[in-house]
């Protein structure tokens, strides 16, 4: 621990939270010889910010855009290269069902960016669907869109994998650290935390919902903590919801959003999104029950939907997440040639590239170069 007067370094980078980002930048460090320290203001994996609920889908066809076509690619090398190194199971390609009318926007542009990115994918129409997919109920001019190498992720298993990983190649996890402040200093970057201060020579700040506390003035104003509900439902017959029969999909019906993935627990499936994201002022202070309006908008659009589930939820939880104002991440240094940077504001959508984002800025981090994701970079924002 260095103090004012110290002109020591404590470790090369600071990682300002090691949730789904910050874990695998951690890991990536880690592998590239670079001692970082990470800071946790609980645990990684822990369920108060946007890792908790068991699993996150993994795509490779991509409706929000071909510019993420590479990240998805490197993604997948990503996740089989922490599964070896941590000895656990965390990707489960089960196949992923994008369904959505044929004629809509949703299906035409996840098509499109298929065909530009080379991702294999089949389509079913509707009788095709309801033949080898009978657990979705489409409707007239719906299609359901198969990519076989979708499939879901264990998302704390994850985190906690990356975190673990890291350490046992030297890096440093803080946890129960809150940081109060990250201050640039010209030649490095000071981290306080209560009475005491950490110098490094770069600094991330990707804390989720928790980072616009941190970030300079002008970005503030582009980000949003917001609540994001989930919930699980009961399947009458439990082996037709299993990761052999039951992708992971995305649903977008009329003004009705779902997803969903496969029974993790013999039991319960995970269906979510009719009821969607609210800003809250506080990442500290959320709501974590469902009201009775938001279990009913669920419960309707699960039985309408999907045939062979409860359409009452057994289980509801909620948890934050940080969004832009655009609804594409911030990544990249603050400033030209600075030394703090931003890897946050995934808007819900950054679990399934993350380790191959954190491989980018770790380059960029050792090369001590811009990140050149220039679709991310703060600076569209400030």
């Amino acid at each position: 621990m260095a103090g004012a007067a110290n002109d020591r370094l404590d470790a090369e980078v600071a990682v300002i939270g090691v949730g789904t980002v910050g874990s695998m930048l951690m890991w990536q460090l880690a592998r590239r010889g670079v001692h970082a320290i990470g800071f946790e203001r609980h645990a990684p994996g822990h369920d108060r910010g946007a890792v908790g609920g068991e699993t996150r889908l993994f795509r490779m066809a991509y409706a929000e855009g071909a510019q993420y076509a590479e990240l998805l690619r490197q993604a997948l090398g990503c996740w089989r290269d922490l599964e070896s190194e941590s000895a656990t199971a965390l990707l489960v390609q089960c196949g992923g069902l994008a369904i959505g009318d044929l004629q809509g926007d949703y299906i035409g542009g996840l098509l499109a960016n298929a065909r530009t990115a080379g991702v294999p994918v089949e389509v079913f129409d509707r009788r095709a669907a309801h033949d080898r997919y009978p657990q979705h109920l489409l409707r007239d001019g719906e299609v359901a869109v198969l990519d076989r190498q979708a499939g879901f992720l264990r998302c704390e298993a994850a985190v906690i994998a990356a975190a673990a990983t890291a350490e046992q190649h030297g890096a440093t996890v803080l946890r129960h650290t809150g940081v109060d402040e990250v201050l640039e200093r010209g030649d490095h970057v000071e981290i306080r935390a209560g009475k005491a201060a950490w110098r490094v020579r770069d600094a991330v700040l990707c804390a989720g919902s928790w980072t616009a506390r941190l970030l300079p003035a002008p970005w503030r104003a582009h980000l949003q903590a917001r609540r994001v509900p989930l919930s699980w439902f009961a399947a009458r017959h439990p082996e037709e919801f299993t990761p052999r029969r039951f992708p992971i999909f995305i649903r977008r019906t009329d003004a009705v959003e779902i997803y969903g993935a496969p029974s993790v627990d013999g039991v319960s499936v995970k269906v979510a999104s009719a009821v969607g994201s609210s800003p809250v002022d506080d990442p500290d202070q959320v709501e974590r029950r469902h009201g009775r309006a938001e279990i009913s908008v669920m419960s309707q659009a699960v039985g309408e939907l999907l045939s062979g589930l409860h359409p009452h939820p057994v289980r509801t939880d909620s948890f934050t997440d940080l969004y832009s104002s655009d609804g594409t991440p911030l990544v990249g240094r603050t400033t030209t040639g600075g030394r703090l940077l931003v890897a946050a504001a995934f808007s819900g959508r950054g679990f399934k590239y993350a380790p191959a984002l954190a491989a980018v800025v770790a380059d960029a981090l050792v090369a001590h170069t811009e990140v050149p994701l220039d679709f991310m970079s703060p600076s569209r924002l400030s």
